[in-house]
């Protein structure tokens, strides 16, 4: 297998002849060991550099080939690799655009699709970030544009809260008896819809894959991205899918200001916004479990934001420090308390 992966992009005299007969025996490898060939695969085409047409070739065989797996193993393959693999390739694809229209055109069509599962809701945001790599002007304003869509607006919980309460105004002073307008409610509906419901997710994810991929351009967008993220803490209809993709983003985010050379001395307004979400956050946090990951998480992002500019203030410090304090050290609940108190008073009867 090793010799195959080298001679697959090895430049020949018989040029792809040589370079297709090395991606057949990597296909014939993966008819036994299809585990295997996707590991090596994997590391490969998942680096977000364009990849070499032989890799290509192998790809596009095993997607189309049926008889190269074995009965179940073509679904497992599907969602191991074939799927990111896609995302990866249209957005290396618009990376590579020149046309600014084509890509605002792509991405927008990308996002009106369903973001119902945790895959397509990590691709599409991958796919939004390699984008941005060389059109990061253009993926933002895309992403503002479909932020202020329809669609995005019903998600957000406030807005339908807001809406709805103005529907059932306007029927008390209308006359409308059954509560709001027909138009009202068949998108009070479609806030509940899967293929919307977590859109602040894909959303989210996204502008931490820019942050990823912008690199060493990203230090003048960081306000700009923060302020977004904060504002689709605080009006998105909250659960565990949107609070884990709001800590990924934000890491994503700060791991790609800590690999910036300027960070250092550069001033960013968002940082207090944002340690009040994770403070949020933390204080949600169940007082019965110390080792949660959103905890753990959440102390780790605090611990590199408080290390940027500017310094926090004495009393936000203070406050932030009494928090992560709180929510590592707090006592157990007092129904917890009760209950090994009244074991230690009144010891059970343990026969042997």
């Amino acid at each position: 297998m090793k010799l195959a992966l080298e001679n697959m992009t090895k430049s020949t005299e018989l040029e792809e002849v040589y370079q297709d007969a090395a991606s057949n025996v990597l296909l014939a490898i993966c008819r036994h060991s299809w585990r295997v060939v996707a590991q090596h695969l994997e590391t490969e085409v998942l680096t977000g550099v364009f990849p070499h047409r032989s890799l290509l070739y192998v790809m596009g065989i095993l997607t189309s080939n049926e008889s190269i797996f074995q009965k179940g193993e073509k679904a497992c393959w599907e969602k191991q690799l074939a799927q990111a693999f896609l995302f990866i390739y249209y957005g290396l694809i618009l990376q590579t655009e020149d046309n600014a229209t084509t890509v605002r055109t792509h991405l927008r069509t990308l996002l009106d699709t369903s973001h119902q599962w945790p895959k397509q809701r990590e691709g599409i945001a991958l796919t939004v970030g390699l984008a941005a790599t060389r059109h990061l002007d253009h993926v933002w304003a895309v992403l503002e544009q479909f932020g202020r869509s329809t669609p995005v607006k019903w998600s957000l919980h406030s807005f339908c809260l807001k809406v709805l309460a103005l529907g059932r105004l306007g029927a008390s002073t209308r006359g409308w008896a059954s509560g709001p307008p027909p138009s009202t409610r068949v998108w009070g509906q479609k806030s509940e819809d899967p293929k919307w419901r977590w859109v602040s997710s894909t959303i989210l994810l996204a502008y931490g894959q820019m942050a990823v991929k912008a690199k060493a351009h990203i230090l003048p967008w960081v306000d700009n991205i923060l302020s977004r993220m904060v504002f689709y803490f605080h009006y998105s209809s909250w659960d565990e899918t949107l609070k884990q993709s709001f800590l990924t983003a934000i890491f994503m985010l700060v791991g790609a200001i800590s690999r910036n050379e300027g960070a250092h001395s550069y001033e960013f307004s968002q940082i207090s916004e944002l340690l009040e979400c994770l403070m949020v956050l933390m204080e949600k946090e169940p007082q019965d479990t110390l080792c949660t990951s959103t905890r753990q998480q959440t102390i780790h992002i605090i611990s590199s934001l408080c290390k940027l500019r500017p310094p926090l203030d004495l009393k936000r410090k203070s406050r932030l420090l009494s928090v992560c304090l709180r929510s590592v050290f707090a006592l157990p609940l007092m129904d917890v308390l009760k209950k090994h108190t009244c074991l230690f008073l009144e010891p059970p009867n343990i026969q042997v």
